[in-house]
């Protein structure tokens, strides 16, 4: 029988995260997925982050105490000790990490991305929840839970249509036009410039004549280029497409 996304995910998350938590340590590090659900105790503070699948926008969590984010942090620094004060960059030590292992795992769902980043907390309830252990092999170890919506992480179907919000089918919207913006530069002028310009008059814009035109859609950049003329008509031949996130 097939297994689905959400196990998948988990069965590989162990096997991706234990090569990167062992690189600076002086004992390797092993993750095992619990049998038994173990909840964090009332009122411990929790480090969150947002698993985010793309292209469905799909959410997943996966929380650590701060204990174990402070011991995961030294680990991952190669420190001999454990930091006694949280500091912000020992959060973005651990997303990192676990950036890089949620990546390889979700390499395993076809046509799905995976982003990690810190949030304060998560808006909905989990439809399915793991308890996972990191250890080093010593008396040091780690508990982690990763928590997930029931649609995580919303795979497409081969062959179907993507779809947006509500069940919006998005191809009924590829033809539809929108205007777009070539910029050559731009440049603020006082009131009193604006007032004094004539036929002939040069505006000295930001950019050099060798920096790349952009291309606008509304006031977002979606790609920069060269000038070039067709048929009469400027153009831009395209260098780079811009991410849009």
């Amino acid at each position: 029988m097939s297994r689905n996304p959400i196990d998948l995910f988990v069965d590989a998350l162990p096997a991706a995260l234990g090569p990167i938590l062992s690189k600076k340590a002086p004992s390797p590090w092993t993750i095992t997925v619990d049998e038994k659900l173990k909840l964090f105790p009332a009122g411990t503070q929790l480090l969150t982050l947002l698993l985010v699948a793309e292209p469905s926008k799909a959410e997943a969590a996966i929380q650590f105490s701060m204990e174990g984010t402070l011991l995961l942090a030294g680990a991952l620094a190669g420190a001999g000790t454990v930091p006694t004060q949280f500091q912000p960059e020992h959060a973005q030590t651990v997303r990192a990490a676990l950036a890089e292992a949620c990546g390889n795992a979700a390499a395993l769902l076809d046509g799905t991305q995976v982003k990690l980043q810190l949030t304060k907390a998560v808006s909905w309830s989990p439809a399915k929840q793991v308890s996972l252990t990191a250890s080093n092999g010593t008396s040091n170890s780690v508990q982690f839970q990763v928590l997930f919506t029931a649609d995580w992480p919303q795979l497409a179907a081969a062959g179907q249509p993507s779809q947006g919000p509500k069940g919006l089918d998005v191809g009924m919207l590829e033809n539809v036009e929108i205007d777009v913006v070539l910029q050559f530069g731009e440049r603020r002028l006082p009131l009193r410039e604006i007032g004094e310009l004539r036929s002939g008059s040069v505006i000295e814009l930001d950019k050099y004549v060798q920096d790349p035109a952009e291309l606008f859609l509304g006031d977002r950049i979606i790609a920069r280029g060269e000038v070039v003329v067709v048929d009469g008509n400027y153009g831009l031949r395209v260098t780079e497409v811009v991410d849009p996130k």
